[in-house]
Parts: C-alpha cells; structure tokens; sequence
C-alpha cells in the first residue's frame, strides 16, 4: 500500500506544479480550484503514509482520525479562499489598497503630474480596470497634456498586465461645477 501511495504522491506532485503555473499565466480560478483539489490529495495520500506508520509501526491509533482533522480542515480552509476569490470577480471588487498605492506611485512619479484624484479601479475576471484623473499646469498645451497621460498609462499597464485603463487630464485645482454633478 505505501508504494502505490509513493507513486501517486511524486504524479500529484508534477500535477499540482503544472496547473499552479498554468493557473498564473492564464489568470484561470477553475485550474487554480482544481490545483487546490490536487493538492488536497497529495495532503491526503501523505497523510496515509503518515497514518500507517503512526498505527501500525508505533500503535498510535487516534493519529489517523487526528490525520483527517488536519486535512479536512485544509480541504475546507481551501473551499472558503476560492469562494472568496470568484465572489471578488463575480462582484468586480475593487483592486487592493497596495495596488491602488501603486496606481497613485506611478501616476505621480512623472513629473508634471500635480496630483490626482477620482481614482476608480475594478478587477472583473483577470482583467482590471483602471480609471484616474491626473491634474497637471493648465497653461500646458492640449498635445503636451495628452502625451504624460499617455506616458502614465504606459507605465500603469507595464505595471498591471492586461489591463484596461482610462486617464482623464484636469488642470491643477480643477474643481467641477455644482450644477453638473456626475
């Protein structure tokens, strides 16, 4: 029995490293909730291993029942991150506070940008979406203007692949008009 258990452990093994990287290249929850599937066997069969030699070797009879606690648990742990994960896509969540710090690091590294504000952002699927207002010296021509924000939607796409992004240029201390709200 433990041999079989060996071999199915090292297949499971080389399974659960192709799907985790497939699952970070494609962005894909159903591969990554299959690969935590995998990975609940592999917990599973050296849990076997683990169980065998602790009763039968040493006569530990409460170590298997005590194995599938520890597993069961996992299993469940796992069930609860990828129901979050798909209700985060499901409901366009938006993108983490680190990521919109790094939105607002980019944007205002370029050194015309004066500030921003109404930033926006939403992952819907793998893909995020990004909306911001950059404030920049009014006296800048039109074309000018246009050039940054294309340089900050560059440099906001390197950062996140894939990503739609939406930039509106404000002159600095732009304030909208009470009479037109949004």
């Amino acid at each position: 029995g433990i041999a079989v258990t060996v071999f199915a452990i090292v297949l499971t093994i080389g399974l659960v490293g192709l799907q985790r990287y497939v699952a970070r290249r494609t962005g894909s929850l159903a591969i990554s909730a299959d690969s935590m599937h995998y990975g609940s066997d592999l917990l599973l069969n050296i849990g076997v291993i683990i169980g065998l030699v602790l009763s039968g070797y040493y006569g530990i009879a409460i170590a298997d029942p005590l194995i599938a606690l520890l597993i069961a648990g996992w299993i469940g742990w796992s069930a609860i991150r990828i129901f979050r994960y798909a209700l985060d896509q499901i409901m366009d969540r938006e993108l983490p506070e680190e990521d919109r710090e790094t939105l607002r690091d980019i944007a205002l590294s370029h050194s015309e940008v004066h500030a921003i504000h109404d930033v926006r952002s939403r992952l819907s699927g793998i893909t995020p979406f990004i909306q911001l207002h950059v404030e920049m010296d009014p006296n800048l021509p039109l074309h000018r203007a246009h050039e940054i924000a294309d340089e900050v939607e560059e440099e906001v796409k390197a950062a996140f692949p894939g990503a739609e992004v939406i930039i509106h240029q404000d002159p600095v201390g732009f304030e909208k008009d009470p009479a037109f709200p949004d």
